[in-house]
Order: structure tokens, then sequence, then C-alpha cells
């Protein structure tokens, strides 16, 4: 069962959908969005959406336009003057310089039109419901599964729904983890925001007469609010973000709106709401038969996209686990591996996060900046150079998308090499045991990362012989395909003449010939340690019963 459709929580219906499992989905809103938010997608989740079948779709519908450009400009006012700007020749239709990173560049897609994707995904999978208006009431846990009494809105009937698991994607108030007793850890309220969602018909020719051409953001450093325009549709729908240190005023909204842009243009208020910027993860991910994911598990500033995209990642590696686990392949301490993974990865990105904000808050408005003379000039040029200086790898997060790892990992085997460097502008392809295993297209058009997921796969170059791990994983039942580079430069990029690639596309072993024990490297990598007995056998010692408080989703 999960408990919320959000991003997160469609994703990993999905991500357990297509691997066949039974999964039901609560939500008590009414699957509607009411706001925009969220709309950098990486390219590590275009690849996860490209293996579930949806990514084509998702450019083809997308909102901005497939041709819009992914470009961030700085200036005093959209009216005003360039301070500067990060264009990386990115489109929802072109990958820029993602190109030969990924098969699937990353993409802009408003919340208006991402959600319904991933809604119209999960409903075309048959093992898939979703229920709307639909509240999670208490729940109990024991060592056969989850118990949990929902109540229908509409016609306030209750009923209970039994399940294996349970995951909260309940959100940031996420009632579940309430009733867990799991805390957050971290700085929460950094700073209090206020976003406004407005049309404005006339914004896309003063973009093009003034600032060069469409952009999917504005940061604007016309007040110390510093207002900053997002696109939403890239023809007439726009989001507004300004800092705030007080509680606004009737009117404000189109003023602040008016202030980025330097003139007294129309605009049409759609919707506002006050938003918090928070430095938060949650002490522990799991317990027992209920784990947390996405928002109910970390909370952190917008600066960046890395929110959707950090919960996104949860849902996937907590999908394939499941699977295994519910299949029967997985050992006993595979699930305990979620936490251990994801972990930390949620606080490499809030913190990187949190950083960009202090970045960007440090960003002070100046008169000077907007002055048609020699001292204007150099305010300007200044100012541009400390944007470029300190800004520059929030817009180009190669690393943050593709670079993060496993380290220390309980179900990876370390080689004893260096960990790779770990920056987040910047990514090197590495098949280092935890790394995302690196893309390379092939002779018949497919990328290597097209033959990952369903179980793991062996990825074997040169004369390797692959027939032990093939074995050892046939004795195990745990699935296993083999895939063959017979092109020089992929396997060069694979670095190891035999990789062993997880269904989440992390490599978790390489070696240059097969291990002295092939069973005990697959036992690991299922989390089935040499004596430990398989998922199935394995008794939750904790039950009782946990009432879930009421929230709006």
């Amino acid at each position: 069962m999960v408990v919320g459709a959000g991003p997160v929580g469609l994703s990993l219906a999905i991500e357990l959908g297509w691997r066949g499992v039974p999964v039901t989905v609560i939500d008590q809103g009414d699957g509607r969005v009411p706001f925009p938010a969220g709309e950098a997608i990486f390219s590590r989740t275009m690849e996860h959406l490209r293996r579930w079948g949806c990514a084509e779709e998702a450019r083809a519908e997308s909102a901005p336009p497939t041709d819009y450009p992914h470009r961030t400009v700085f200036a005093t006012s959209v009216t005003g003057h360039v301070l500067a700007e990060f264009d990386y020749g990115v489109t929802n239709r072109s990958p820029g310089v993602y190109g030969p990173l990924t098969p699937e560049g990353p993409a802009f897609l408003s919340k208006f039109s991402f959600l319904p994707l991933l809604e119209r995904t999960a409903r075309g999978l048959p093992s898939v419901e979703i229920r709307f208006a639909t509240r999670l009431e208490t729940f109990d846990q024991d060592s056969d599964g989850v118990l949990a009494v929902v109540r229908d809105l509409e016609s306030g009937a209750s009923e209970t729904l039994a399940g294996a698991y349970l995951v909260a994607c309940d959100g940031g108030r996420s009632g579940v983890r309430r009733a867990l007793d799991i805390e957050f850890e971290g700085m929460f309220a950094q700073g209090q925001n206020f976003a406004v969602h407005f049309r404005a018909p006339q914004l896309p020719a003063l973009l093009r007469e003034r600032l060069g051409g469409p952009a999917v953001q504005i940061h604007t450093l016309s007040s110390a609010r510093r207002p900053y325009i997002t696109v939403v549709n890239g023809v007439d729908e726009w989001r507004l973000s300004v800092y705030l240190e007080q509680e606004p005023e009737p009117g404000d909204a189109v003023a602040w709106v008016q202030e980025a842009v330097g003139a007294p243009i129309d605009v049409e208020i759609l919707a506002a709401q006050p938003w918090s910027g928070h430095c938060v993860v949650a002490r522990s991910y799991r317990a027992e038969r209920v784990f947390l994911a996405g928002d109910s598990a970390h909370l952190l500033w917008p600066k960046g996209g890395f929110g959707a995209n950090t919960g996104i990642g949860d849902a996937v590696d907590l999908g394939w686990k499941l699977a295994a686990v519910l299949q029967g392949w997985a050992g006993s301490t595979l699930l305990d591996s979620y936490e251990s993974e994801r972990r930390p990865i949620a606080v490499r990105n809030v913190t990187e996060a949190s950083n960009n904000w202090r970045s960007d808050s440090q960003l002070a408005p100046d008169d000077t900046l907007g002055r048609a003379d020699a001292e204007g000039d150099g305010a300007r040029g200044e100012m541009g150079e400390t944007i470029r200086r300190s800004r520059g790898k929030e817009f180009r997060c190669t690393g943050i998308q593709l670079g993060y790892r496993y380290s220390g990992s309980p179900i990876c085997v370390p080689d004893g090499t260096p960990e790779p460097p770990d920056e987040p502008d910047d990514y090197v392809p590495s098949t280092w045991p935890g790394c995302r295993a690196p893309h390379a297209w092939l002779p018949d058009g497919s990328s290597v990362l097209d033959h990952f997921g369903r179980g793991f796969v062996l990825v074997v170059s040169g004369s390797a012989d692959p027939s032990a791990l093939v074995e050892a994983a046939h004795h195990r039942g745990v699935p296993l395909t083999v895939l063959r580079l017979a092109d020089p430069a992929a396997a060069r990029l694979y670095e190891r003449p035999l990789v062993l690639v997880r269904p989440d596309g992390h490599v978790g072993w390489r070696g240059e010939q097969a291990p002295a024990d092939p069973g005990a490297v697959l036992d690991r990598l299922r989390g089935a340690e040499a004596g430990n007995p398989a998922a199935g056998s394995v008794m939750v010692t904790r039950t009782g019963s946990a009432r879930v408080a009421s929230r709006q989703l």
C-alpha cells in the first residue's frame, strides 16, 4: 500500500506495477493539481521514465513546449539589464550538454502535465489501483503484514485494506511519520517565501525584446524580496516567488510581479501560497513494514530542483527491493539497505540545496546596477561575475543528477579502489561499485541502460567468462541476464571485463574475472549474507496500532 499520490507515490506505484507487484495507492485529495511547482525533471528521473515507457510522452505533451530553451537569466528586472545567464543548449527535446552522458536529457515540465502523466502511466499497469478521496485512518502491523483502515471521503464508508508493506509518500507533514514517532533532523524554516501563479500574456514579448529570448527562470535583483519568475506553460502562465519577512497585503502579488518585470503589465493572479525552505531529513526511513519516501523523509529548498527527483530516486530504490522480497528471491536484509543507501543521498541533496539558497541570498540589490553609465557598467560586470561563480552549479548539476552513488552500501561489493570525486556540477562516468552504470549507445541503437531493470545484468566485455555468476544466480533463483559489449569504446567505459548491475541500474560488483565465491557476491547483492534466511522468514517483532493524524494533501 502507498499513501499519497504525488510524484513520489505515483512513481513508486509505477515501479512496483512495472515489476508486476500489486499495489494500492490512496490519497485523500481529488487528483487535481492545485498549484504549479517542481518543474525540473532530472536526467536520471527521465531515464526511469524511459524504462517505464513514458519518457517520449512526457516530452511530446510537455508544458512548456518541447523547443522551449532551459535558459536561466539573472537581471535587474525583465525590462532592465541582463547580469548573467546560464544556457547549456537544453530543451525538452534536445539534451544539450547532457547528450554524451545519458539517453535522456533533463526536462522542464509543469506539474500540471507531469502528475497526470504519472497517473496515466500507473493506471495503465494492471496491478496498480489508485483511489482518490480516500483517507488513511489507522494502521496496524505485525509479522504477517499491515492492516490499514481507510475512509472514503465521498461516501463516509470505511474499510480495512491488507498489504505486506505500507509506504508513506504523504508529504512533509506526513501523518504516517508522526504516528511512527520518527522525527526530522536539521534546520526548519530557514526562510519564509511566497509563491504566486499568475497569467501575463505580455511577458513572452518582453523576454524576446529585453532579455534576448525565452527563459525558464528570470531571477531579478529588483528589491530585497529577490522576486524570480518561472515559466509554467510557455505561453501566458508563470510562477513568481519572493523572499518575505512579513505577511503580505492585498494587492501585493500584482505589485511583486510588476516589480520583477520592471513595468506595469497586466497581471491576473490565479493562485498564491506561502512556503518555507527547510534542510531536514528523517531520523530513520523504516519502522518494520512501514517505510518513508519523498517529502515524508526529507524536505529541502527548491534551489536546484532536487526535491521530487530525490523522492523519485527513493521510489526506484525501494521499489525494486520490495519486488525482490515479494517475488521470493531477496535475502532478509535487502530492505534494510533502503535507508542506508537513500538517507545519505537525502543528506547530500538537502545540504547542497541549502548551500544554493545561501549563495542566492547573498546577492544583494544595488541601485548602481540600474545606472546607464560607466559606474553602472562596472557594477553589472562585477555582479555578473559573482553570479556566474556562485550560482552556476545549481543550473548545471550533472553530478547531483547522475553522479550520486551508494558509498558503503551493505549490498554493494567494494573493490578497494578510491571513490570517484563527487561534485554537484560535474559527472564522470564510473563503474565504481554503488555508482549508476554509465550510458553508452550500442550498435543496435539502444542505450546500455535500456537493458537494465528487470533483474541483475552482467555486462561482459572481452573474453571474460560469465558462467560462474550465471550459475550462482540460477541456483538462487535470482533473475540475471548477460549483456556483451562488442564496442571497444563501451568496454573501456565499463572499466572491467565483468560488471554486475542491479535492477535499479547501479553497479553492485565488478572484476577482472569471476569472483572466487560467486555465490557470496550474489548473496550480498540480494541482501542474503551467508547463513541468513530468505526474506520470507523474517520475523517482525514490533506490533501494535498507530493512529494517523488527518492531513490535507
